[in-house]
């Protein structure tokens, strides 16, 4: 090689070395940058660092925070410190126990939050309810304490609550582990007997033995009256997708009002739509004397069919291979998230999972000003009908089954956009004794819903007429983009999307989606009750009505708001200025505003012929127009039960009596629900129309709307294997009304004006 080609080569090989150097220094630096950009988003709260829990990214803390699952060991273990408790773990306890069922956020009382808010005050300690299962007491009870403060718990005390009006019945407790247990080694001997039948009647059965053939046991506690406690017990066939659309037509009524398993009482064993007395009976009937002939049902159909979710197996799979559509941000999320606080555009807001209820907003905020402060899911019932016992005596309120710890993860991608925030579910779990987390139960996100909250096409609709000019023609559209909380809760069967929606021009809506597997019964015959699902297996799935009870806590301008209906009526005016020489007599709607003074007078029934408005609003305050600010409250989904007030068990719902209610502010009245009405309905522990019975004046107070919302449910074969959101959507309105000077969304970069002079 030369000379002159060695230097060459020389050269090369340095400007190479030189050119990875930069290399490297270059990706260190893109690191770094990538490294600080991350840290500068979550610090705003754009970026999780791969991590989805509020608590463990840098927050603000805020009186209205759930607990960590430190702070719930916390409680828990100050709790057990109690000798005049006398608590053991879930786990070691038996029905002749004292042990902790519940432990959930109690807010402070309203007045000093408001006060803290305000700066007024330092924050009021954060607050535990812990509920405690007294079976070691005679008689056996159940008491709540309060606990506080937290952390670093040192004080507690009995929780009075006047919005209850008695002591929580020993009956009118949850089924939990326990009680479960207990059952289960009750019935167990029961099956046993049963055996012979259940093997030849549906090839299955219950032992240590039954494999795959097993029967999964479901249990629902519930008095047949007031003071009572009976557990319907009904089976399903184990170890097949969606089980809840395989029953079998076994039930057994058991008495279980003890904290003694022995006194345990058998009433029946409903069996093929026959009510008997004993286990012993039905064998003489079925297997000794052959009275009557075994029904025998085909085993469960294996694969992609009835109940499974598996994709069918067609020979041309539907739809398109191609991806369905996704939603990005382009330029980085709008919205910022510190701990349990949210902004997004002009709105502020607090959310908190309760173990009980459910999702709930907290000091809802527009341009810094307050709209609410509560918006929140109550109360959910679900009433059937059936010729079976569960038909007729199963009447659900999810309370009961602690609704908010039912928030499980979702499914990212599907249940929620893939650009999703995700938070965890963190609460007191009842199985096991101890804090649980469920991830990723609730997902916040911006949702483009492809529908313009506002738009026009300037034109000429008169042709005739000379053209105006050009500057005033145009056409204008706004993007129709919402910031969405939502949280899915799975009661067994039934799945609720609940949503918080917050939309660009100061509206709200919570909504609610029905989805999930019915609960589906057995009948002999063609029912009036239902349809058939399978008739084969005689399974059918009956009518039922869901009904969703929300709590809004309005503060507009204050806490000092006023309650009126805008009510459309019809005149009639004889016009003669109209038609020379001709009386017309013309009929036209106009509006009359009426009041409501009472808590009595504010119950709203919906009728289609005396339509009206629902205002909220404040006197003291105007828009640039002289008129009350106010918000609306509006639903296309209005529905009440149709049982008769205070029949049977429709006292443990009577927040279902009237589409609407509004009561003066209490902070023992948090809430329509409660854990006992499930157990007890008959004469509750709170009874919300004990509310209004008072019959308090609501001229210029702090008021609450309480608003019931639902649909009719006839399953159909369609329903089968799920039943699907479409038509299942229902939602509550919060809508400004003379809150404003003009949409406030005029303000907004998402619109856009095009002029027709631009355009040429």
């Amino acid at each position: 090689m030369t000379s002159s080609g060695s230097r060459g080569l020389l050269v090369a090989v340095v400007l190479l070395s030189v050119l990875c150097v930069a290399l490297i220094i270059g990706l260190i630096v893109i690191g770094v940058d990538r490294s600080e950009l991350k840290d500068k988003m979550a610090a705003q709260g754009l970026y999780s660092n791969g991590k989805n829990d509020w608590r463990v990214t840098p927050r603000t803390p805020s009186v209205f925070d759930t607990f960590s699952e430190a702070e719930i060991r916390e409680i828990k273990n100050f709790m057990h410190n109690q000798a005049s408790l006398n608590l053991v773990p879930i786990s070691e306890a038996t029905l002749s126990s004292n042990y902790i069922f519940l432990i959930d956020p109690l807010l402070p009382p309203k007045y000093d939050v408001l006060s803290h808010l305000s700066g007024d005050r330092q924050a009021p300690d954060r607050r535990a309810r812990v509920t405690v299962f007294k079976g070691a007491s005679t008689p056996p009870t159940v008491e709540e304490y309060v606990v506080w403060p937290i952390p670093n718990v040192n004080m507690f005390a009995l929780l009075n609550n006047s919005a209850q009006t008695k002591q929580i019945p020993w009956n009118s407790r949850p089924m939990d582990p326990v009680e479960m247990t207990a059952l289960e080694k009750f019935v167990r001997p029961i099956l046993g007997k049963l055996r012979p039948l259940l093997e030849q009647s549906y090839g299955y059965w219950y032992g240590d033995d039954c494999g795959d053939k097993c029967l999964r046991i479901a249990y629902i506690p519930r008095g047949i009256e007031s003071g009572d406690r009976k557990a319907i017990i009904w089976f399903f066939r184990n170890n097949v997708d969606g089980y809840y659309v395989w029953p079998t037509s076994l039930r057994l009524l058991v008495t279980c009002g003890t904290n003694d398993p022995n006194q345990f009482v058998l009433d029946s064993v409903y069996y093929e739509g026959i009510s008997h007395r004993t286990a012993e009976e039905v064998l003489d009937i079925y297997i000794t004397t052959r009275q009557r002939e075994i029904r025998k049902y085909p085993f469960p159909p294996g694969g992609a069919t009835h109940g499974s979710p598996e994709a069918r197996d067609k020979k041309e799979p539907q739809g398109s291979p191609k991806r369905p559509p996704m939603q990005v941000e382009p330029d980085g999320r709008r919205f910022q998230v510190d701990g349990q606080h949210v902004k997004y555009m002009d709105w502020e807001f607090n959310f908190r999972l309760r173990t009980v209820n459910g999702l709930q907003l907290m000091d809802v905020r527009f341009r810094g000003e307050r709209i609410a402060y509560e918006v929140s899911m109550s109360d959910v019932a679900v009433l059937y009908s059936g010729d079976a016992p569960e038909g007729i005596l199963i009447q659900y309120v999810d309370a009961g089954f602690s609704l908010g710890a039912l928030h499980f993860p979702v499914v990212k991608g599907y249940d929620c956009p893939d650009n999703a925030v995700y938070f965890n579910n963190t609460f007191f779990d009842s199985v096991s004794g101890d804090a649980k987390t469920h991830a990723d139960a609730l997902c916040l996100f911006e949702h483009n819903t492809a529908l313009p909250v506002r738009r026009h096409h300037s034109m000429n609709f008169f042709p005739l007429q000379p053209d105006l000019e050009d500057p005033y023609y145009y056409r204008f559209s706004m993007a129709g983009t919402v910031l969405v909380l939502r949280g899915i809760a799975t009661v067994w069967n039934y799945d609720y999307v609940f949503d918080y929606v917050f939309h660009p021009n100061g509206v709200i809506e919570t909504k609610v989606s029905s989805t999930g597997y019915i609960q589906a019964f057995t009948t002999r015959d063609d029912s009036k009750y239902g349809f058939y699902i399978d008739r084969d297996f005689g399974i059918t799935g009956n009518l039922h009505h869901h009904l969703f009870n929300f709590k809004i806590d309005f503060d507009i301008g204050g806490q000092r708001n006023l309650f009126e209906t805008w009510d459309l009526k019809l005149d009639e005016t004889q016009r003669n200025e109209l038609i020379r020489g001709r009386n017309v007599a013309m009929k036209q709607r106009y509006m009359e505003r009426n009041l409501r003074r009472t808590e009595r007078e504010a119950l709203i029934d919906y009728n289609f012929n005396e339509p009206k408005y629902y205002v909220m609003y404040n006197e003291r305050t105007n828009n640039s127009n002289g008129y009350p600010r106010g918000y609306r409250i509006y639903s296309p989904n209005f529905s009440k039960k149709l049982f008769p007030d205070g029949w049977y068990f429709e006292n443990g719902v009577s927040w279902a009596r009237h589409q609407l209610v509004v009561t003066r502010y209490k902070d023992d009245e948090d809430t329509s629900a409660t854990l006992w009405t499930q157990g007890d309905p008959y004469r509750p522990v709170r009874k919300f129309s004990n509310f209004y019975e008072d019959n308090q004046a609501i001229v210029n107070e702090d008021l609450v709307v309480w608003a019931c919302i639902g649909l009719h449910h006839i399953p159909v074969a369609e329903d089968v294997p799920v039943t699907t959101t479409p038509g299942k959507q229902l939602s509550v309105i919060l809508a400004p009304l003379n809150f404003f000077d003009e949409d406030p969304s005029m303000t907004s970069r998402d619109a856009v004006v095009h002029r027709y002079r631009d355009e040429n």
